[in-house]
């Protein structure tokens, strides 16, 4: 059995519904660290192989050239990484959402704790709630900055670089989020290595 053939369009179909409530939680969680109402996007799930990356960066809309990516893996029954884009935002608007102090909109050092705190609440729930309905342990590692107030542009480098650190394929989740009201975009692609589709297909069988 292929990887391709390793998940049925009724597998994928029961992937997306999983995701959709996940990203839901996500999305209540930045509901809540915003107060604003955030729009969400129908999650895409699917099997990809290498020249998925290269159109993901094309992909990405924004209304500000700038962006920031902030990668987060996680470990356990299934592993794989998160790379959540930002653009659209304005730190000056950000550090009164966030509660930090106003001469932190200008410091490079707390702008990159901001951008990492709102990809770990993000990735938090809704990673840790797709794991919770499948029954799956996972665990989060760190945060890191893999770009950081980066023309819009230098994506295509990004994921070329990403597609050349995985295996031949890999199942991608890609969940949207929009915050209309301070202009906030979010872009959350979370790859899950080849090593960890049996165990999660495993899951999903038990579940369905």
């Amino acid at each position: 059995m292929t990887t391709q053939q390793e998940f049925t369009d009724y597998q994928i179909d029961a992937l997306k519904e999983l995701a959709n409530i996940g990203m839901g939680r996500a999305g209540a969680k930045l509901s809540q660290v915003f107060e604003h109402r955030v729009t969400l996007n129908v999650p895409n799930v699917a099997m990809v192989d290498e020249d998925k990356f290269n159109s993901l960066a094309l992909k990405f809309e924004t209304g500000s050239p700038i962006v920031n990516i902030i990668q987060q893996s996680f470990i356990g029954e299934i592993e794989g990484r998160s790379a959540f884009i930002i653009g659209g935002h304005n730190f000056a608007d950000l550090v009164n959402i966030l509660g930090y102090e106003e001469y932190d909109a200008i410091d490079e050092g707390h702008q990159k704790e901001m951008l990492m705190d709102i990809s770990n609440a993000v990735n938090s729930a809704c990673l840790s709630g797709l794991a919770e309905q499948l029954e799956l342990d996972i665990e989060l590692t760190n945060p890191s900055i893999a770009a950081f107030n980066t023309p819009n542009s230098a994506l295509k480098d990004f994921f070329f670089k990403q597609k050349h650190q995985e295996t031949h394929q890999t199942l991608l989740f890609e969940i949207k989020f929009f915050i209309k009201d301070i202009n906030l975009y979010c872009d959350n692609i979370i790859s899950l290595k080849i090593s960890s589709l049996e165990n999660l297909r495993n899951a999903l069988e038990r579940l369905l």
